[in-house]
C-alpha cells in the first residue's frame, strides 16, 4: 500500500490547515507537510482540526515545493483547470478515482499536492510534479473548498486502499534516467527543442499516470539506454546499417527483455 504525503502550498487560512488535516485523520493520513505558509497555526486552526491533533504537532515547512517533493516515488497535482490546449501538457489530469486505482497494487511514498485557496498551483509548480489531478465538476463551477476537494481525494485514495502491496514504485532516479535517455535519443533522432519539450513533457505525464513499477522502470531504463547508443553508432558511422537487426528488435519482446539485467535503484 502506498504511503502518502499531503502538501498544502501556501495556504492562506489556519482554518484550511486545520479542516484538511482533520480529512486526513478520517482516511488514516498523518503526513502533512506546508510550504510558505502564509498564516500562522492557532486556536482557530486547531479547533477546525478535531481530533486530528498529532497530525497538526507533526506538521513539516519548507520553503520551496522542490524541497517538499524530496523523497518521492509520485507526486500528484492538483488543479481545477484542465486545457484543451494540445500544447498544454501540464494540465491533462486523471481524476481521483483513476488515481486510486492506478495506486491500489503499489507500494511507495506519494506525494499529493494541493494549491492556495484562491489561486491554486501555477503551471511551473504542476510542472514539477510528475501527474496532475482534478475533480470532475460541472462547467458552470469547477472550483471546490480545498479541504472539500482533499476530503474527495483521500476517500477514493481510501476506498482502493483495499489491497496492499508490495510491488514498489520506480525511484525518481530511474524516472529520471527513463526521460534523459528519451531525450538524449530524440536529439540523436534530430527531433527540433520544442518537440522535444513536449516529448519529455507528454513521456513524464505518461510515467506519472501508471504509477509505473522499479522493475518495469528498469526494463525501460535499459532499452532507451540501447536505442541511445545504437542512434551515437548510426550518427557516427553516417549508415543505417549501424543498428543491426537485433537492436532494431526482430526478436520478440519476451526474449529481449529476459535478458536485461534486473536493477535495485531505491
Amino acid at each position: 500500500m502506498a504511503d502518502f504525503r499531503v502538501v498544502l502550498v501556501e495556504p492562506s487560512f489556519e482554518e484550511s490547515i486545520g479542516f484538511v488535516a482533520r480529512a486526513m485523520k478520517n482516511f488514516g493520513l498523518s503526513n502533512l507537510h506546508l510550504v510558505n505558509p502564509r498564516t500562522v497555526l492557532g486556536p482557530s486552526g486547531r479547533m477546525r482540526g478535531g481530533h486530528a491533533q498529532d497530525v497538526l504537532d507533526s506538521i513539516v515547512e519548507h520553503r520551496s515545493l522542490q524541497d517538499a517533493l524530496e523523497g518521492l516515488h509520485l507526486s500528484i497535482g492538483t488543479t481545477a483547470q484542465r486545457s484543451y490546449a494540445a500544447s498544454n501538457l501540464v494540465r491533462k489530469p486523471v481524476t481521483p478515482r483513476e488515481l486510486g486505482h492506478v495506486l491500489k497494487n503499489r507500494a511507495g511514498t506519494v506525494g499529493i499536492v494541493f494549491g492556495r485557496e484562491g489561486t491554486g498551483l501555477t503551471n511551473v509548480e504542476l510542472g514539477h510534479c510528475d501527474a496532475t489531478l482534478t475533480i470532475p465538476a460541472v462547467s458552470e463551477y469547477q472550483t471546490l473548498n480545498l479541504s472539500h476537494a482533499a476530503a474527495i481525494v483521500f476517500y477514493e485514495l481510501h476506498v482502493a486502499a483495499g489491497e496492499s502491496s508490495m510491488d514498489g514504485l520506480a525511484s525518481e532516479r530511474v524516472k529520471k534516467t527513463i526521460l534523459s535517455f528519451l531525450s538524449d535519443s530524440a536529439v540523436r533522432s534530430g527531433i527540433e527543442e520544442h518537440d522535444r519539450a513536449l516529448l519529455t513533457r507528454a513521456f513524464r505525464n505518461v510515467l506519472g499516470r501508471s504509477a509505473i513499477r522499479q522493475r518495469e522502470g528498469s526494463l525501460l531504463v535499459e532499452v532507451l539506454r540501447r536505442i541511445s547508443e545504437a542512434l551515437t553508432r548510426t550518427k557516427d558511422s553516417g549508415d543505417l546499417s549501424a543498428v543491426t537487426e537485433t537492436e532494431t528488435g526482430t526478436r520478440g519482446w519476451a526474449e529481449v527483455t529476459s535478458g536485461l539485467p534486473q536493477r535495485h535503484d531505491s
